[in-house]
């Protein structure tokens, strides 16, 4: 059960773990594209602004123009189309159209006012070809080498765009109507981003464009620099490669700590079953020892506190069962002894032994007195038992409590009186009250009878009243030898003897007499030798 329930733990942590990390991993996902879009995208125009501007207010060589116009009409219409651009600082303005760029734009504006001269540039072209030299195959290389992107220039009046390429070649494109608004945005003075110009990089692409200004200010063309989406999508990948390393490594460690966990939260669980277990075995003195400030620490101490009950009533069961078997001892040296002598006295009496009439009435008497006593045994225990049950109810009605002492009294003069022991009583105050007058008068003679049972020979024994507004106090005080100490806490029980010579029961039934009448009853011994029963209640108001 243990480890079951250590498995439904990591479970839960695991479960738990696992929508977290779905959850990050979405947010994070949507979160890091937008951002890698945002700074490739803004990276990509900063690098076109700093072309731009590092292109702006340079002029183009008349040698290179005036060679590329020489080349053209010799080449059969076939190179018709390339121009070279070579930024050097002259006097001609950039995009300032030459004889032979004012051909082509003818040549162009023939094809369709969106069609565009795109020059191939290799790095190791020759500086004569077409008038493109090695500097603009270099340069372009360069650029793309460092800003990691395709860098394209666009000369406005010409309509020409020059890139780096494996060989140098020139082809005429027509732009798509889309790529043509972006170089118009660009051409009107501002940066632009978009994705227009994929049709013609061969894959989808982020283009950055941004204008070329000259020595005045105007605009004469473009930059524009594109980049993969692969690219860009590859850094995406890598940083969704680090957030699944990292999310598998987090999971791998939350599981080590959830078991850590788990074994740590069901260590007390186990010390309160092992507890459990030592209980239901019958080991009382069994403790789970946890000391927490939670709901497990508070479960834990409510099974210590059951076992110290449950050891509390071992023990006292077990003294109980000690002293049911006293009882019965003593009950059945009670019946054995009247038994013994009435079984005795019928035999002889039967077997016509008795011949003397004296001597008869004698076996008689004896036997009658013998049956007295088991007849009153027997009523002892049968009133004990039903005042001992919850459902007997005793009738109550209103009496005057001093009317039941004087009455006990009175009928404990006579069985004083073989004894010559003096009962001395004060007139009592009258003391109203809701009782049964049977049953306690019961109480008080059970009380004064083991009062002069155990006073020697002429003693005295003594009944006082004292009352205080509506609370009363009965004491009656013998001069015998008093309670031994042991059996004085026990003097009321049903199964200990009071002292020395009686079975206990007239006592048990005095208590449980005051007790249907909410009256304490008290023992202890007094300091002149003897013993002090009292009784304290209250009158009815």
């Amino acid at each position: 059960m243990k480890h079951r329930l250590t498995l439904r733990l990591v479970l839960y942590f695991s479960a738990a773990l696992l929508v977290f990390a779905l959850v990050i991993g979405s947010v994070f996902g949507v979160l890091f594209r937008r951002y890698t879009s945002d700074l490739h995208t803004n990276d990509l125009r900063t690098h076109a602004e700093a072309i731009a501007a590092s292109l702006s207010g340079q002029k183009p060589t008349s040698a290179s123009a005036s060679a590329s116009a020489e080349k053209s009409p010799s080449s059969h219409g076939e190179h018709e189309g390339r121009r070279g651009r070579m930024w050097r600082r002259d006097k001609e303005s950039f995009g300032t159209p030459t004889q032979a760029q004012t051909a082509t734009s003818s040549h162009t504006s023939a094809m369709g006012p969106h069609t565009y001269c795109r020059r191939r540039v290799a790095d190791d072209a020759p500086a004569t070809s077409a008038g493109i030299g090695t500097e603009s195959g270099s340069l372009l290389r360069q650029l793309n080498a460092f800003t990691g992107s395709d860098v394209w220039l666009v000369d406005r009046a010409s309509q020409t765009i020059t890139l780096s390429g494996p060989q140098t070649e020139t082809d005429y494109t027509e732009l798509p109507p889309a790529a043509e608004t972006l170089l118009e945005t660009i051409f009107a003075g501002k940066s632009a981003v978009g994705e227009e110009f994929s049709a013609l990089t061969d894959a989808p692409s982020v283009t950055a464009g941004a204008p070329v200004r000259d020595a005045d200010g105007n605009v004469t063309g473009a930059v524009l620099m594109h980049r993969r989406l692969s690219d860009i999508h590859a850094s995406e990948s890598a940083g969704f490669q680090i957030l699944a390393i990292s999310l598998a490594l987090a999971f791998v460690l939350a599981a080590a700590l959830s078991v850590l966990l788990a074994r740590r939260f069901i260590r007390p669980l186990a010390e309160m079953e092992k507890t459990a277990a030592a209980l239901s075995g019958g080991d009382y003195n069994a403790r789970s020892g946890v000391r927490q400030d939670d709901e497990i620490g508070s479960l834990a101490q409510s099974l210590d506190v059951l076992a110290e009950r449950l050891e509390t009533a071992a023990g006292e069961r077990a003294q109980l069962d000690a002293m049911r078997r006293d009882f019965f001892a003593s009950i059945s040296h009670e019946l054995r002894t009247p038994l013994t002598v009435l079984r005795g006295s019928l035999d002889a009496l039967s077997a016509g032994l008795v011949t003397d009439e004296e001597k008869r009435r004698e076996y008689l008497s004896q036997m009658e007195t013998n049956v007295r006593q088991l007849s009153r045994l027997v009523d002892d225990l049968f009133d004990l038992a039903r005042l001992e049950n919850p459902d007997f109810s005793v009738d109550k009605t209103d009496i005057d409590l001093s009317d039941v002492l004087q009455d006990a009294v009175r009928s404990a003069r006579r069985l004083a009186a073989p004894k010559s022991v003096e009962i001395h009583c004060e007139k009592p105050p009258s003391i109203p009250m809701q009782g049964d007058y049977g049953r306690l008068r019961q109480m008080f003679l059970a009380v004064l009878d083991n009062a002069v049972k155990f006073s020697p020979e002429s003693a005295a024994v003594g009944v006082k009243i004292e009352t205080l507004g509506n609370q009363w106090r009965i004491s009656i005080q013998d001069h015998g030898p008093g309670i031994n100490s042991e059996a004085l806490p026990h003097i009321f029980d049903r199964f200990r003897t009071s002292r020395e010579g009686g079975t206990g029961l007239g006592l048990s039934i005095a208590q449980a007499v005051a007790r249907r009448h909410d009256v304490v009853l008290e023992a202890k011994n007094a300091e002149t030798g003897g013993a002090i029963f009292s009784f304290r209640g209250h009158a009815k108001t």
